[in-house]
C-alpha cells in the first residue's frame, strides 16, 4: 500500500482547509514564481498529492499532468477537479519506473516536498528527466538537510538513511517514510539524472505558520534544476 493512502483523507483536508494550507500555499506560489510565465506550457506535477500545485499552475494557463503513487490522494484530487475543472490529467504511476506514455513531453516539472519521501531517489529523478523535453526544468521544494541537524531531527549530518516523519493532530499521529540525505548526496543524485542546479532559494520563516519555524537555518529550500540538452 502506498505510504500516504492511510492518511490521505486527513492530509487532503489539512492541505485544503487545515494546518497545512498556508504552508502549501506558500510553497506553491514560490514554485510558480520560480517558473515564470507558464501559460501554454506543459507541466508535470510529480508527486501531486491532492493536487495543490497542479491547480495553481493550471489556473495560470499551464497544461498539467499530475502524477502520484497514492490512489486515495488521487481520488481526492479528481473529485475536486470534477467539481471545479482546470483540465488537469491525474495519473497513478510510480515515477521510479518512468512515465513512458509521456516521454520527452514536458517543458517543466514540479516536485513539491515529495523527493524526501522517495526511497529510490535516483529512479524518480530519472523518471522525471525522461518525461522532460531537452533543457527542461525541474522545480522542487525540499527539507534543508542542514536545518534537519540544527532542529535535532538528525544527530549526525553524515548519517544518511531512513527516518520517520510524523504528522500530528490532537486526535492522532501518522507516520510516513522520510529519507535523509546530505546535500552532497542530493547534488550527486541530481547530476547522475542529468540535472544541473540553476538556482537555489532559502524559504524564510513565517511567524503564522508552525511548519516554517523561526530557526537559525531555513527549514525549506527551493531548487531549480535544468536537464540535458538534446
Amino acid at each position: 500500500m502506498p505510504a500516504y493512502d492511510p492518511i490521505a483523507d486527513w492530509y487532503a483536508a489539512q492541505s485544503r482547509t487545515g494546518s497545512l494550507r498556508r504552508f502549501h500555499d506558500n510553497l506553491a506560489q514560490r514554485l510558480l514564481g520560480m517558473a515564470g510565465d507558464v501559460s501554454g506550457k506543459k507541466v508535470l506535477d510529480a508527486g501531486c498529492g491532492e493536487g495543490h500545485v497542479a491547480r495553481l499552475f493550471a489556473r495560470h494557463g499551464a497544461r498539467v499532468v499530475a502524477v502520484d503513487i497514492s490512489p486515495r490522494l488521487l481520488e481526492h484530487a479528481r473529485q475536486l477537479e470534477a467539481r471545479d475543472s482546470h483540465g488537469i490529467e491525474f495519473v497513478e504511476a510510480d515515477l521510479a519506473r518512468g512515465l513512458p506514455s509521456h516521454t520527452g513531453a514536458f517543458d517543466l516539472a514540479t516536485a513539491n516536498m515529495m523527493l524526501d519521501d522517495c526511497q529510490d531517489l535516483a529512479g524518480v529523478l530519472r523518471g522525471i528527466a525522461g518525461a522532460l523535453k531537452p533543457n527542461g526544468r525541474l522545480l522542487l521544494s525540499m527539507n534543508n538537510p542542514y536545518a534537519l541537524v540544527t532542529r535535532g531531527k538528525v544527530h549526525d549530518y553524515f548519517a544518511s538513511g531512513p527516518l520517520t516523519q510524523t504528522f500530528g493532530t490532537e486526535q492522532a499521529e501518522y507516520e510516513v517514510p522520510f529519507y535523509y540525505r546530505t546535500f552532497e548526496e542530493w547534488v550527486a543524485a541530481f547530476r547522475q539524472a542529468g540535472f544541473l542546479i540553476r538556482s537555489l532559494v532559502d524559504v524564510p520563516s513565517d511567524p503564522g505558520d508552525p511548519h516554517l519555524p523561526d530557526d537559525p537555518v531555513p527549514k525549506i529550500m527551493l531548487i531549480e534544476l535544468v536537464g540535458r540538452a538534446a
